[in-house]
């Protein structure tokens, strides 16, 4: 009996070895079970593919508070309104063999205060993220992927601070070195596992846990967790039509084209893509995302559209 059962082990090992073997030399594809995978701004693809995709897009946050403190750090007041968001991203990812891609990407983003109060309180203020990794698959098979990511990002942050400037005159005088322009930069990375799985040819869902080190400030540097998960239906599959829906969600530790704003972000959306055409996608993504205010108590939501395209060459 245990004759049989290491037989039977060691041929179930030999078999998956094959499949393995198999998979590996087969041309990579973002295809599992007949479901061809949509892509989302907002959560990574774990497919190892070569692409190059782009992202334009703007929002709006309501109700962002910041309190006014006198020279004695007694509070005067809150100043509220509300903050414009504008956002644009490149992203090229080339595949070397059959499991891996390297990446590079560059983010913008701008906010400005657009009532009388944010613009005292918020300024403007725009950011610069340059990024590089790369994403590894590690198993797949017929319905399943997974893979691991490795990024590094550099943000570049600009901002007009007039409330700041006018605090830090209160509290040191027009002597002290107060800047009404502030430039900072700040370092981040991160270690993700992705995975994606098509129980049926018109189902797809994908999801990845994320872990790293970044700065949230010119001094202080803190461990993020995050992570995210799409469900994506697409109707061409049901033979209707090329349009395909995805649920998003994700929360991350800390923005990082808004670190000086928030200690965590949790995102909730919903993106539609044309799904016509096998090597080009088009979509929209809106999110409303809930932002916890760094160094305060409250929290504020934002409301976020963004258009993206995206290319596979073959």
């Amino acid at each position: 009996m245990k004759s049989r059962t290491t037989i039977f082990a060691v041929s179930t090992w030999l078999v998956l070895v094959a499949e393995a073997s198999c998979l590996s030399a087969a041309e990579p594809t973002r295809v599992l079970n007949g479901h061809a995978f949509m892509p989302s701004e907002v959560v990574r693809s774990p497919f190892a593919l070569s692409h190059f995709s782009t992202k334009t897009g703007g929002g709006i946050a309501f109700g962002l508070k910041t309190p006014f403190i006198d020279v004695d750090g007694e509070d005067l007041g809150t100043l509220e309104g509300d903050v414009g968001f504008m956002t644009l991203g490149f992203e090229y990812q080339q595949r070397f063999g059959s499991w891996f891609a390297g990446r590079a990407s560059f983010r913008g983003s701008a906010r400005i205060g657009i009532d009388e109060q944010s613009i005292l309180a918020q300024g403007v203020s725009g950011a610069y993220v340059f990024s590089f990794g790369g994403t590894g698959r590690i198993l797949q098979s017929e319905k399943v992927i997974l893979s691991g990511a490795l990024d590094f990002s550099n943000s570049q942050l600009i901002g007009v601070d007039p409330f700041g400037f006018a605090t830090s005159v209160i509290e040191d005088g027009l002597e002290a070195d107060n800047d009404l322009v502030a430039t900072s930069d700040f370092y981040h990375t991160k270690l993700g596992v992705l995975v994606g799985w098509a129980p049926k040819g018109w189902l797809g869902l994908t999801g990845v846990l994320e872990g790293g080190r970044g700065q949230v400030s010119s001094d202080d540097a803190n461990v993020s967790i995050g992570g995210g998960a799409t469900v994506g239906v697409d109707f061409k599959s049901l033979d209707l039509v090329p349009i395909g829906i995805q649920l998003l969600a994700k929360t991350d530790a800390f923005s990082e084209s808004g670190a000086d704003l928030t200690d965590r972000t949790w995102a909730y959306g919903l993106g539609i893509s044309y799904t016509g055409w096998d090597d080009f996608s088009l979509s929209m993504e809106t999110t409303m995302n809930v932002l916890e205010r760094r160094g305060q108590e409250d929290e504020f939501e934002a409301f976020l559209l963004t258009f993206n395209l995206r290319y596979w060459p073959h």
